[in-house]
């Protein structure tokens, strides 16, 4: 056992992983090659701990259904948790189980911004409605504008023996702000996934996760903000930048506005030795494990323009525009026209909706499209 992988791994079967290594392992699952490797992983621990074959495993699973439906407790709950684990990756249940096995009966509507907070187990709250959002702890205010505020502790400088994790979902055609206690400021774009401790007290490292794209402003402090994405890693002191790491991008991206930043490749195989500066109007695109990180000059001013509700093409082809579209109004779109896929637009929308810019872009491009419920088809020219 020598990869960086294997340790998280181990360290999540022994319920000793940190809130960053679960997100990490979390994604890094949802590679074929991974799970199929994560799968084997978690057999092989079943099988040396209890010295059972494969049918053993099969009889447990199916008892792990059985208990699981009826709530019992008096199951050996090690092995659960490790049948647990392995089926969640067989049958891709959307719940993560940590440590109990058992997932959270609360469940909020996927098209909702939601909190997630988990510090032994999960609860959930819809942060739609700022009337309606109570919570006991008084440090945490949802504002009426879109905004999530926490208050600094009043007992700094020590961390607590529970550590709370927060986690924000923004779903596709909506935006979300978020302050944390020590002043930093993050502006999550639609479709995006945040997780960070409820504050960074005794923390050696002001570490979150994210999926999606997010804008930060750290707030100046003498412990580095990190933020982690799969397979890349933006480590700061205070300063602002724009990260960009959906799940269906081929890219990763840090665009740096404002003062410094070091960025590196955070897969098990790649150092944090090769840390690379960024100066501002820079740009660091990852691909993957295989290609090394590129540092280049662009205009900060597109990429962050999102954040006022502006919505820029430069030079994309459809493909990556089509993605775009779909956050933006939080529709499916199809298209069957497959000469357009590499056809490519430059474009500048703010208020316009989806109608006028396909029509923009019909000016460009003869084609025809239907919008029928929430799914928009893009055919060949009537």
């Amino acid at each position: 056992m020598n990869s960086k992988v294997d340790i998280i791994i181990s360290n999540f079967l022994d319920d000793e992983a940190s809130e960053a290594e679960k997100a990490f392992l979390i994604e890094w699952i949802k590679d074929s090659e991974n799970r199929a490797y994560f799968e084997d992983f978690i057999k092989t621990e079943i099988w040396v701990k209890y010295n059972f074959n494969s049918s053993d495993v099969e009889k447990q699973l199916s008892m792990l259904s059985i208990v699981t439906r009826s709530k019992r407790k008096k199951a050996n709950l090690n092995l659960l948790k490790y049948a647990t684990l392995f089926l969640v990756i067989l049958t891709s249940v959307a719940f993560v189980y940590f440590s109990s096995g058992q997932p959270d009966s609360q469940v909020i509507d996927q098209q909702t911004i939601s909190l997630e907070i988990n510090n032994g187990s999960s609860k959930y709250f819809s942060l739609e409605n700022y009337s309606d959002f109570t919570l006991k702890d008084k440090t945490i205010a949802l504002k009426s504008n879109g905004l999530l505020e926490y208050s600094p502790n009043n007992k700094q400088g020590k961390r607590s023996n529970t550590i709370e994790y927060h986690t924000i979902n923004v779903p596709y055609g909506k935006t979300f702000k978020v302050h944390f206690a020590d002043g930093s400021q993050v502006h999550m774009n639609s479709g995006s996934k945040l997780t960070y401790p409820k504050n960074f007290d005794g923390f050696d490292l002001r570490e979150v996760t994210l999926v999606g794209e997010a804008y930060f402003k750290v707030a100046k402090a003498s412990v580095p903000f990190q933020v982690n994405v799969a397979g890349l890693s933006t480590r700061v002191l205070g300063t602002e930048f724009n990260v960009s790491a959906y799940k269906d991008e081929i890219f990763k991206e840090v665009i740096l506005v404002e003062g410094s930043v070091q960025v590196f490749q955070n897969y098990e195989d790649k150092s944090t030795s090769a840390l690379k500066l960024m100066t501002p109007n820079q740009r660091a695109v990852a691909k993957n494990a295989d290609t090394d990180l590129i540092i280049e000059n662009v205009d900060v001013a597109n990429h962050i323009a999102w954040m006022n509700g502006i919505l820029v093409f430069e030079n994309e082809n459809l493909r990556g525009i089509i993605k775009k579209l779909e956050r933006r109004f939080n529709i499916d779109i199809k298209n069957n026209y497959e000469i357009l896929d590499e056809m490519r637009y430059s474009g500048r929308f703010k208020n316009e909706n989806i109608d006028e810019i396909l029509k923009t872009m019909q000016a460009h491009t003869n084609f025809s499209y239907a919008m029928k419920g929430n799914t928009l088809k893009i055919d060949k020219p009537n």
